[in-house]
């Protein structure tokens, strides 16, 4: 329960503290839970925690929560859909030293295990924590990807991801005057043209240095 104004008058948050929401600004959505709801000062904002630990804030307004079923014990699934027991995929987790082309299969527990090439020895199989959770991350990391994939590709995929990063930290915005992205940005149409821009401008610097 909380105030919406200095009157009597107590009205019931749509998503309690501690309830449960699914967060629609990422696709599959991520599962959060509420630490914080509207009040006089801001009665149109929540405030929720990802299992991360990360903290967001959304407005009731924007319809990017949504609440799970108090009815239900079980979970909305959070994977692609095309993610199901005995798919083929790549993996290439961070602590692997080259990728690996496997399958996935739930245990008895439903957690999800990764079974390089044709075996289904659980010995030999790779506990994938929280899949539901961690999915869409693993996949924008490229340590995850759909169907057996071209090592080749694999490698690229993880190189551009790098090259992104590094350009991402270069970029700083400390002493910007301007909101207005500069004239030089904005003429692209896309990440790979921002890329070899900042190739450019990063070899002609090394050059006049």
């Amino acid at each position: 329960m909380y105030r919406l104004d200095e009157t009597t008058t107590v009205l019931a948050p749509t998503y309690p503290l501690d309830s449960t929401v699914l967060v629609h600004s990422h696709s599959p959505p991520h599962i959060a839970t509420v630490i914080g709801i509207p009040s006089y000062e801001r009665p149109d904002i929540y405030t929720v925690s990802f299992h991360d630990g990360s903290i967001a804030e959304y407005s009731e307004s924007s319809n990017i929560l949504e609440a799970t079923s108090p009815l239900s014990s079980v979970l909305p699934t959070l994977l692609p859909s095309w993610l199901h027991d005995g798919v083929n995929v790549t993996m290439f987790l961070f602590d692997m030293p080259k990728p690996r082309h496997g399958k996935l299969y739930r245990d008895a527990d439903h957690q999800w295990i990764f079974y390089p090439g044709k075996t289904k020895d659980i010995s030999k199989g790779i506990l994938l924590s929280d899949l539901s959770a961690n999915c869409q991350n693993l996949l924008d990391t490229g340590q995850l990807f759909k169907g057996h994939k071209k090592f080749d590709r694999v490698y690229h995929s993880r190189s551009q991801l790098q090259l992104q990063d590094t350009v991402l930290r270069h970029v700083s915005a400390h002493g910007l005057q301007s909101l207005i992205a500069p004239t030089s940005l904005r003429q692209h149409t896309s990440l790979s043209d921002m890329i070899k821009s900042y190739r450019t401008l990063h070899t002609t610097k090394s050059t006049m240095d």
